[in-house]
């Protein structure tokens, strides 16, 4: 028994000198590369949406209406912005009360967004669950 535990004990330590020079030449610095950081993925845009309280066309801001949800939010549109009335290329002009918008910006610390996007929507959005929109059938 003693014999089988001196020589595992030799074993061993022939092993583990046998490696550790090889670990000693081991390279731990990651190699040199001349290719640019990975980019950092771009910021996705804040979205906003609501029905059109008021159109002030003179400095081309719109207020939407506060839900129980969201208060009164104001968007201001630049020359910048992109506009879409039903799908199609629109004005700020196009824009009306009571017509339903969404788009997408960035907020101001004063709560005023500024649009990248606004989508004016005069078509009534189609229902979710299509059961739903169908009418009850009689009763028997």
């Amino acid at each position: 028994m003693k014999t089988i535990t001196k020589l595992s004990a030799i074993l061993l330590a022939a092993a583990v000198s046998a490696a550790c020079p090889a670990m000693a030449q081991t390279d731990t610095t990651p190699p040199a590369t001349n290719a640019p950081a990975a980019p950092k993925p771009a910021k996705v845009a804040s979205r906003f949406n609501g029905v059109v309280a008021s159109v002030d066309s003179t400095n081309m801001c719109l207020t939407l209406k506060a839900t129980n949800r969201t208060p009164e939010t104001k968007v201001k549109v630049t020359s910048a912005t992109k506009i879409k009335k039903d799908g199609q290329p629109a004005e700020f002009s196009d824009a009306a009360e009571g017509l339903r918008v969404s788009g997408s910006g960035k907020k101001g610390e004063d709560g005023v967004w500024t649009a990248t996007t606004l989508n004016i929507l005069t078509k009534a959005a189609a229902p979710k669950h299509p059961a739903a929109a169908a009418p009850d059938a009689p009763a028997k």
